[in-house]
Order: structure tokens, then C-alpha cells, then sequence
């Protein structure tokens, strides 16, 4: 402001005085950066012109072939040379010949996992491949004492199993258990887990951790990620990449995890396993909460000094209870595996799942053995059903050739029948009458009979037709068109007084026999002869 006046001029500045409120600042959810715009999104690769030299020329041999990896003596490495499906001699690698990939489950800085299906047990199970080719003997050893923490842990329901492990053309490949999905995928899709389901996680995670922690084995690298749902509804620990052993006396060099999950003495380069229980509050916190952890800055070093955020207020005062041991910034005083187990509250929730996890193993093996049983009382009733669908079969094959061969008796009769009716003696002039059968009788004792029944005009040929499945039908038919004794007498037939057989039963009764000879042929001929000269 200034002031002017008659004899002097003054001058005077009033500038506005800030004024700071100490506020807390607030950390925000999951929930809340779905809705904008990822920031974890990893930038583009950059284009080099030129790559690391250990890249393109490797400073350890080359091996084309497959060699397993195991530092047991009692492991079975035979898998490679006994397998049915592998072939040395086909270019493809061991992994594509023996595994189908399936799906690509992710992927990291160190490699990429894959669910495969095996050709040879038909199996289904999570297989990870190094991303890159060893870059010298040193990184290959680094690469291989992930397998011997693997086989040194024993098995444990709430740690992913492993199976086996292979080198080639300088990558490593492991074989594990496939799991459903992982704690980061739920957290992703739920961001309101009740609590119940909270504390499920908890116990099945401080199980796996406990038995890691006996067997002198630190995981170091706690988080979602590495945290699967398996088929049998537990939570498994998983991806030992970055496990370290103690046994051998303290540790002063690892790899650091995710700084997420990261508990403060690990800067200090203190390894130990109270690191894991600070990464496993920090995982159940950002499970009860749906905090967006950050990875550094003022809310990183404020989540590290033994307080809870404002978020968690909502929480239960046990749950609380136990997230404050275990963020603990003091490893000495920091909550073990053993001591979080004993406690009450987990006590509770630990009977509670085992009644729950035992129902439910009785459930699955109770609709296993059901199904059982009703596939073997299937094949029990089909087996007492075949002698009847062989009966039936049989039925079917028979019926149509049966019918078949009483059809060609009847058509045999009624040829019977045609032969009979249609003979006559202007007809028996004809060339075609030679080849039919004459009676033995003389022609002088037949002449008025022959002379009162030549009315006929069709043609014999026309009127005995030999059926196409003539010689498929029985032989008894077949003689009866080769001069048998049941064939009817043709002269006698002629007769006018004589009646018309309707079936060739009536035929045998009524008719008599005859044998036809060179004679009674001659006969027949000097008989038309003297009509014609009449």
C-alpha cells in the first residue's frame, strides 16, 4: 500500500502470510486407479543397435540336447532318455515334443511361466522358462540354485509342489504345480474381500511360511504375485526365484524384492526371516484395505513406522492386532510364524479351516467314489445286457435272409404252377418245348386230350422263368426243376376233367411221377407229326 503526501512520500508493503496445516496424507485405493490411467504400465522398448556380446556369442558350451537337472542323488533324471514321446534325432526341442502349451500364465524380469499338458501322462502343470540364454558359467549356477532350494524344501500343501527341472540350448526349464489363479488376480477383480476370507489367507500363508522358516529357508520375495489359489481350494506359496538359505550363517548379499512388500531392515542389507512376515502384514494389509501400496517416498517410509494407515480403521481390533506385529520396523520384536499361529484369534480360524478343509477333501472323495460306483454299475448292467443284444443282433441278421429264402419258395411254387398251367401241345411244337420235361406216357393213349386243351398261345419260354437267386435257394427247390419225382406230370395235367392243383402239396398227392427218355421224346414228336398231317 503506499501513501502520498504533501511533503514526504512513504511506502509500505503487506504481503499475505502462508499458512501450513499438518494433514496426513492419504494413500488411495486399488479401486480408485482403476479408474484413470495406469502408471505401472512398463514404457516402450528402446531400440539399440547393439546388444550385449553375451547375448550373441555364449562364453559357455552349446549343448543341442536335453540334460535333466537335480542335486539329490536319490531323484530320478531318466525322464529324458526313458520318455516315449521324445526323439534325439528330431530338430524340435524336449519341451515342445513332450508338452503342449495350453496358455501363457505371465511373465517377468527373470522368465515366463506356461500351463502345458503332457503327452505323456496327460497331466496338466506350470512350466518356467528362462527368459534369457545363461550369460556365462556364474549366471548359470545362480540359475541352477533355484532347483536345489526346490528340492531341498520337502512338500508341503500350502507350497506349490515341483516335479523335475531341465537345461537345454542354455535355458532353464522347471516343471511345478498348476494353480487356479493367484492372490493377485482376486485382488484385482474383489476390491471388498470380506474378512472371514482374510483370515483364511492368513493361516494357509503363515503354514507355508512356518514350514520355509524349519527348514532354514527364507522366501524374500512375498507378494500377490507369487501367491496361487490350487485346485484344492488352499493358498500356496510360490516362485522361489529369490529364496536364500541360512544354514550355512547369516546372509549379507540377495536379490530384493518387490520394494512394495519390502521390510525396512533389508535395506540395511539384514536378511532374515522376519523379512518375510513384514512383506506377509503388507500383502493382508493391501488385501483388508485395497491400498495402493506405493513402491517409494513420504507414504512409504510412513507405512514403516510401526502404524497402521487410516483405512484400516474399519478392520477388526484382532486383525489389527495381528497386522501391527508384523509391521513391526524392529526385526527382534517383529511377530515369527510360530508365535502369529499360536495366538487365539488365528488358533480359532485354523480349527475353523481344517473342519472346513476336511469336509470338503470327504465331499470330493465321497463324488469321486460316487462316480466310481455308478460307472461300474453301468458296465455291470451292459454286461447283463449282452447276451440279450447279441440275441437281437442275431435276429436282425437272420430275419432278412430268412424271408428272403421263403420268398423264393413261394416264387418257386408259383413257377410250379406256370410251368403246369401253361403247357400245351401248340405250344410243345415250338423249338422251346425240347427243353421241357414230357411225361411217359405214349402219345396214342393222350392224342383226344392234347386235341380239346390247345387254347394256350403264350409262349413256354415266357411263361417258366428260372429265378435270378436260383441257385441260392436250397437243393430240394432246385430238384424240382431237375426232374425230381415231385414234379408235376405235364400230359396229365392237360386233361380236361382235371382239376387245377393250388399248392405244390396237392401236386405230390394227386399227380404221379415221370422220367423222361429219348422214347417218350420221340413219342411226342411222331404224335405232333400225324396232328399236323390231320
Amino acid at each position: 500500500m503506499i501513501f502520498v503526501g504533501e511533503s514526504d512520500t512513504s511506502i509500505s508493503y503487506r504481503r499475505p502470510a502462508p499458512v501450513f496445516f499438518k494433514e496426513e496424507k492419504s494413500l488411495s485405493t486399488k479401486k480408485e486407479r482403476s479408474r484413470t490411467t495406469p502408471r505401472l504400465v512398463p514404457p516402450p522398448i528402446v531400440p539399440v543397435k547393439s546388444c550385449p556380446v553375451t547375448r550373441i556369442f555364449s562364453r559357455i558350451p552349446d549343448s543341442d540336447r536335453p540334460q535333466p537337472v537335480s542335486f539329490r542323488e536319490d531323484s530320478d533324471t531318466s525322464f529324458i532318455v526313458q520318455s516315449p514321446v521324445y526323439s534325439a534325432e528330431k530338430p524340435a526341442l524336449y519341451f515342445e515334443q513332450c508338452y503342449v502349451i495350453e496358455e501363457k500364465l505371465g511373465s517377468g524380469s527373470f522368465g515366463e511361466v506356461y500351463r502345458v499338458s503332457s503327452k505323456e501322462d496327460g497331466q496338466l502343470y506350470a512350466c518356467k522358462k528362462t527368459l534369457f540364454k545363461f550369460r556365462g558359467e556364474g549366471d548359470r549356477r545362480r540359475r541352477m540354485e533355484e532347483v536345489q532350494k526346490h528340492e531341498k524344501l520337502p512338500k508341503h500343501c500350502n507350497c506349490v509342489k515341483f516335479f523335475r527341472a531341465w537345461e537345454e540350448r542354455q535355458h532353464l526349464y522347471l516343471l511345478t504345480e498348476v494353480c487356479r489363479s493367484s492372490l493377485a488376480d482376486v485382488a484385482n477383480d474383489k476390491h471388498d474381500l470380506p474378512e472371514a476370507t482374510i483370515w483364511e489367507y492368513l493361516v494357509d500363508l503363515l503354514q507355508g511360511v512356518s514350514h520355509l522358516h524349519k527348514h532354514n529357508l527364507v522366501h524374500m520375495d512375498i507378494k500377490p504375485e507369487n501367491i496361487f489359489f490350487g485346485y484344492d481350494g488352499l493358498c500356496k506359496l510360490g516362485d522361489f526365484g529369490l529364496v536364500i538359505d541360512i544354514s550355512q550363517g547369516p546372509v549379507h548379499e540377495a536379490v530384493e524384492g518387490d520394494p512394495k512388500y519390502l521390510a525396512p531392515e533389508v535395506m540395511e542389507l539384514q536378511f532374515g526371516p522376519p523379512a518375510d512376515l513384514f512383506s506377509l502384514g503388507m500383502t493382508i494389509l493391501e488385501l483388508a484395505t485395497d491400498l495402493d501400496l506405493p513402491r517409494q517416498g513420504e507414504a512409504w517410509q510412513m507405512l514403516r513406522q510401526g502404524t497402521l494407515p487410516l483405512a484400516a480403521n474399519r478392520l477388526s481390533q484382532e486383525l489389527q492386532t495381528v497386522l501391527l506385529g508384523f509391521l513391526q520396523p524392529i526385526p527382534s520384536i517383529r511377530l515369527t510364524a510360530d508365535q502369529a499361529l499360536a495366538m487365539p484369534s488365528i488358533r480359532r480360524v485354523l480349527r475353523y479351516k481344517r473342519v472346513k478343509d476336511y469336509c470338503r477333501n470327504y465331499i470330493q472323495k465321497a463324488r469321486q467314489a460316487l462316480v466310481q460306483s455308478w460307472l461300474y454299475l453301468v458296465m455291470f448292467f451292459v454286461y447283463l445286457a449282452r447276451p440279450f443284444t447279441h440275441r437281437l443282433r442275431g435276429c436282425s441278421i437272420q430275419s432278412p435272409s430268412s424271408n428272403h429264402i421263403q420268398a423264393n419258395r413261394s416264387a418257386m411254387h408259383h413257377s410250379d404252377s406256370d410251368f403246369t398251367l401253361g403247357y400245351s401241345d401248340e405250344d410243345g411244337s415250338d423249338d422251346h418245348s425240347l427243353a421241357q420235361p414230357l411225361s411217359d406216357i405214349s402219345s396214342s393213349s393222350n392224342e383226344g386230350n392234347m386235341e380239346k386243351h390247345c387254347v394256350n398261345s403264350t409262349p413256354i419260354a415266357h411263361q417258366f422263368k428260372r429265378p435270378a437267386d436260383f441257385f441260392s435257394v436250397s437243393p430240394a427247390i432246385r430238384n424240382s426243376f431237375i426232374g425230381s419225382p415231385d414234379v408235376i406230370d405235364g400230359p396229365d395235367l392237360l386233361a380236361g376233367d382235371t382239376p387245377i392243383p393250388c399248392s405244390r402239396s396237392a401236386t405230390k398227392e394227386q399227380l404221379p411221377s415221370f422220367n423222361m427218355t429219348s422214347r417218350n421224346l420221340m413219342d411226342l414228336f411222331n404224335s405232333l407229326e400225324s396232328d399236323e398231317e390231320d
